[in-house]
């Protein structure tokens, strides 16, 4: 069985929707704009789902080798 290579982190969609849904937790404390826990929970799911959907590929964590294939 071939080995599979990843790509670097940064690069993964996964991961900056994530990272955003974090900055719009920092960002509506400081605004007042609050949206319900629920509501948060079920689009970040949904998002979350969508792009395990398309995901081709594994992350890599480390290593030389990653994001080349």
């Amino acid at each position: 069985m071939p080995e599979k290579h990843g790509k670097k982190f940064w690069l993964s969609k996964t991961f900056w929707v994530n990272t955003l849904a974090i900055i719009a937790l920092i960002v509506q404390s400081y605004t007042g704009f609050i949206m319900s826990v629920e509501a948060q929970a079920s689009i970040l799911a949904a998002l979350n789902v969508a792009l395990r959907l398309v995901t081709k590929e594994p992350i890599s964590w480390g290593g030389d080798d990653a994001g080349q294939a």
